[in-house]
């Protein structure tokens, strides 16, 4: 059935719809596949570049090993 998702992965869905944006920003800019992907680099090493702050309610210097 056309635009079922059941069978779909959440990876494959989010890969084609990246691939959507691709070739609408593809045919519709100046931008060639090497800018595209230069700047795709810099928006998801900026995403990825996050950090989680972790503040423990235990002391992680305790050697509890009983």
């Amino acid at each position: 059935m056309p635009g079922d998702n059941r069978f779909i992965s959440p990876e494959q869905m989010f890969a084609d719809e990246l691939s959507a944006v691709f070739v609408r920003w593809y045919e519709e800019s100046d931008l060639d596949e090497r800018e595209m992907g230069a700047v795709a680099l810099t928006v998801i090493d900026g995403f990825c570049d996050t950090t989680v702050g972790f503040t423990p309610d235990f002391d992680l210097d305790d050697d509890d090993d009983d």
